[in-house]
């Protein structure tokens, strides 16, 4: 491969990594900063879908760094647990989405009860 591909492979790779990971950061503070559990649950899926991109982006990475046999058996186990993350995660999440306007439903009408009880 020549080295001008392989220089833009690898700043696409990192520029992905950084990408994901912030994503990542982004949605596990909204899951800590949120009270409610199913948009807790629906951030933190994202979180882990996002995560998986990374470990992926990782992976793809250090193959065009350092193209041993040991990088390889390393990187088939990183791929792997990434696949397993975006597909739980991606999953998970439009389950989570799905119940969302359930959850502002019942959330509404629970602020609604707790100001009547006030007044």
């Amino acid at each position: 491969m020549s080295p001008e591909i392989m220089s833009v492979l690898v700043a696409l790779s990192v520029t992905v990594m950084i990408l994901a990971l912030i994503f990542t950061i982004l949605n596990f503070a909204r899951s800590f900063r949120t009270k409610r559990d199913v948009r807790k649950a629906y951030h933190k899926e994202r979180a882990r879908f996002f995560f998986g991109i990374f470990l992926i982006a990782f992976s793809l990475d250090q193959v065009l760094l350092f193209p041993t046999l040991v990088t390889y058996i390393i990187v088939l186990v990183l791929v792997f647990f990434g696949i397993v993350n975006i597909t739980y995660g991606h999953k998970a999440s439009k389950y989570f989405k799905g119940n969302l306007p359930i959850e502002n439903k019942a959330w509404e009408e629970f602020e609604r009860k707790k100001r009547n009880q006030s007044s």
